[in-house]
């Protein structure tokens, strides 16, 4: 690193490697150094920031429609966790930051005085999140970020225009949008808000005229008294986030479809109590073109990691004493946060918005806009789609760097999969959690964020961010080869967790999982309950309700009695008795488990080699790469469990269990609901997996398992787990899947019944539920034709 240079230390120690003794609570502390891009350029000094942060309860999430003043002070708790950063030196506002006492003392004693005429009381101006008086006065007279109207009277108002960024990158193929959450202010407050990058239009030679009120040319969209809001584009990214106008060119595209301008008048501004402000905003869209592009990395891409910018000369030193820094100096944390479903010129109401028609004339990308634009913004299927999506795991991104860190590495000697083998090293499943998830599941408390959030506690889902086919772009040596882009990167874990939301759903359906499973969650991660079939909550309304009016639920619920995930617990006495489903524990958490590794193979990276002692596996021979994901995911389980902690620590029945599961039946059910096969052709498979491979270990609720995965698995078919089990609700015909549960229970007795029972025990229900009537069961030689018919005939 060179020369190291430390900041804010309260001990002056020079020591890094235990953040936790460093500083005091909020203290941020730096180390410097300088960095360049992958072309070389120099992008700024880059710093690694340690600070201190309190949690904070309670925290209002909500983006204030203004320049953010809508904000307190963190709360204090006794929660503290040291954190470390990348962090960006800026230019800011430093241009013209002050300190307080370098004021020119007699103008601002005459400024303090018109506040005073004008009935504003300015004492608590300063404290918990207010501005002071000097802040206001060198906003207005010094930074020119604002004038003030009609001093020292009853109708004093600022007016204030501003530029607002929204920075769009797309992670992990889910657009996010950059925020600071957290802002570390001149006068030792701090500040935990959301606030996208934005920056005051500086007025130009009216500062010293005495407005008596707001002119017209204020309000308009082109101000003759400020700077170019265009302008303002560039130099807000500039200022604020260090980047500067090369790298905006290179890297960022305006979407000239997502501008508006907007007016908000008498607003209260918390940063200035008593004092109405009028906001003139001009709110534009940028885009980042590659979020995988090395250069973009100083914004915490392509992971969404968090980093920080200090605006000015930020000494860290008078940030925790009674010395004050000077105004206009801040230290930014910025965050990169999943985007809203509306877009960001939707939002606005017609009378205040108004959208370019062409790009602006002083953006960065002027002339390539139009083009790139259109190519990067989504459709609205699209865009649907990607809104459906989870965002990952704040722990992604560490568990993304120390997979890429595997793939450089040689494979370890004798093991079947290296990558996978480094990957798991030194992993285990946190069973504690994943219990009282399991015990929780029928809680009507828990929902369905609190159960995504506790899906960590499956070490295995990591694997789902590595690519399942190696980039063409990338030499196997490379530590990117085999990582996937940013647009594909996810979908395999996103049907992973569509699988595991439909469990969550299925285990619920007496509370809100009917509405789950059938139309998704609404932007809390509620159950959305349709009102009708014009709600356009969702996509294809009309499908959704008629799905959750006709599924046969009881079938569901049937099932997962069958494969002992629920039981009926039964109390009382000889005259009264009453019964309850609850969970059963172990069978449950065994289904988790199975569903977090259940597709990790594939991902083609891990996929393992068959070894000398087990060769020949399911006609692969020695040396040879099982492209089955299936039979490679049964070859680690028999041979290299230990690979799989999910897998690894469940007891001997549950680990036959989840091992059927991954058998390759060769059972068409199609066949089977509509007698179009005898039981033979239909069952033989099956029976011989049962008896040969498994010596007749297999129950009946093994088999009603293996189709509760099987249904779960299809229902997260779709990558868009926030949407609800979209191919059973949208895509897959509700009859077959009505016919397809009510003949699991059938299916099921294949574990301990000849295959012409099974068969025969299932065409005289098909005959005895038959509408309308068919009259009484057949007998005869030409009874089961008579019922094979009725199947195939199906409603016609």
């Amino acid at each position: 690193m060179g020369n190291v240079q430390v900041c804010g230390c309260e001990t002056g120690t020079p020591v890094i490697q235990d953040e936790e003794a460093l500083l005091s609570p909020t203290a941020p502390m730096a180390v410097k150094r300088e960095t360049s891009d992958a072309s070389g350029q120099q992008v700024g000094n880059v710093t690694n920031l340690v600070y201190i942060e309190r949690t904070a309860y309670n925290l209002s999430s909500a983006a204030s429609t203004t320049d953010g003043l809508s904000s307190r002070q963190s709360d204090i708790s006794s929660k503290t966790k040291a954190k470390t950063i990348s962090m960006l030196q800026t230019a800011g506002l430093g241009v013209v930051a002050m300190p307080p006492e370098t004021l020119d003392k007699s103008k601002l004693a005459a400024f303090r005085e018109s506040l005073y005429l004008a009935g504003i009381d300015t004492a608590k101006w300063g404290y918990g999140g207010a501005k002071s008086v000097e802040h206001l006065f060198w906003e207005a007279y010094e930074q020119k970020g604002c004038i003030i109207t009609a001093k020292g009277s009853g109708q004093m108002k600022r007016v204030t225009r501003l530029v607002k960024i929204r920075l769009v990158a797309e992670i992990f193929g889910v657009d996010h949008v950059l925020f600071s959450r957290m802002q570390f202010m001149h006068d030792g407050q701090t500040v935990e808000r959301r606030q996208v990058p934005l920056r005051k239009l500086v007025w130009t030679g009216c500062q010293e005229t005495d407005f008596k009120e707001c002119s017209e040319e204020f309000y308009a969209e082109e101000c003759p008294h400020t700077e170019n809001w265009t302008d303002g584009c560039k130099k807000t990214l500039e200022e604020r986030l260090g980047l500067s106008s090369n790298w905006q060119t290179l890297h960022l595209v305006e979407d000239v479809d997502d501008y508006t301008y907007s007016t908000e008048d008498n607003v209260r501004s918390d940063g200035y109590p008593g004092l109405n402000t009028l906001y003139c905003i001009h709110e534009v869209t940028f885009r980042v073109r590659d979020p995988e592009h090395s250069g973009v990395q100083i914004i915490g891409l392509p992971e969404g990691q968090e980093f920080a910018t200090a605006e000015g000369d930020f000494n860290f030193n008078c940030q925790q004493d009674d010395r004050w820094l000077a105004i206009g100096t801040q230290l930014n944390i910025w965050t990169w946060a999943r985007a809203t479903t509306q877009s960001h010129a939707m939002a606005r109401t017609p009378s205040s918005a108004k959208a370019s028609s062409a790009p602006s004339p002083a953006s960065p990308t002027a002339a390539a806009a139009p083009v790139a634009a259109a190519a990067a913004a989504p459709n609205k299927a699209e865009e649907m789609r990607l809104i459906r999506r989870v965002p990952l795991p704040a722990s992604s991104a560490q568990a993304l760097t120390r997979m890429q860190a595997a793939l450089a590495e040689t494979n370890k000697k004798g093991s079947p999969s290296g990558l996978l083998w480094r990957c798991m090293e030194n992993m285990s499943t946190d069973w504690a959690k994943a219990k009282r998830m399991a015990n929780k599941m029928m809680d009507p408390k828990y929902t369905l964020s609190q159960f995504y959030a506790d899906l960590s506690a499956f070490p295995e889902l990591n694997l789902y961010l590595l690519d399942d086919k190696a980039s063409s772009s990338s030499s196997a040596g490379s530590p990117s080869a085999g990582m996937s882009s940013g647009r594909t990167l996810g979908d395999e874990f996103q049907r992973t967790i569509g699988a595991f939301f439909a469990i969550f759903w299925m285990m619920r359906l007496d509370l809100d999982g009917k509405d789950g499973f059938a139309n998704g969650v609404d932007e809390t991660w509620l159950p959305v309950a349709l009102t009708g079939k014009e709600d356009m909550r969702v996509t294809q309304p009309d499908k959704r309700i008629a799905f959750q009016r006709n599924a046969k639920w009881d079938f569901f619920q049937k099932l997962l009695m069958d494969a002992g995930l629920i039981e009926e617990k039964k109390s009382g006495t000889i005259f009264k008795s009453s019964s309850k489903i609850q969970v059963n524990e172990k069978r449950l958490v065994s289904l988790l488990a199975l569903t977090a590794v259940h597709d990790i193979m594939k991902m083609a990276v891990i996929l393992p080699e068959v070894q000398e002692e087990h060769a020949p596996y399911h006609g692969y021979g020695l040396g040879d790469t099982i492209g089955d994901h299936d039979h490679a995911l049964s070859y680690m389980m028999e041979h290299y469990p230990q690979v799989l902690p999910s897998f690894r620590d469940l007891e001997a029945s549950e680990k036959r269990s989840v091992q059927f599961t991954q058998c390759n039946l060769c059972f068409n059910h199609g066949w089977f609901v509509q007698a179009e096969a005898p039981p033979g052709a239909i069952f033989t498979t099956f029976r011989e997996a049962l008896v040969r491979d498994h010596k007749s270990l297999i129950s009946q609720r093994d088999v009603a398992l293996y189709f509760v995965h099987w249904l779960t698995d299809l229902a997260g078919a779709e990558p868009t787990p926030l949407g609800g089990c979209e191919k059973f609700s949208v895509k897959f015909p509700l009859p077959v899947l009505n016919s397809f549960l009510r003949s699991f229970e059938f299916v099921e007795k294949i574990a301990t019944q000849t295959e012409t029972g099974v068969m025969e025990e299932y065409l005289q229900m098909r005959w005895s539920e038959h509408t309308p009537s068919m009259g009484t069961v057949p007998i005869g030689d030409s009874a089961i034709a008579k019922m094979r018919l009725l199947c195939m005939a199906q409603m016609n």
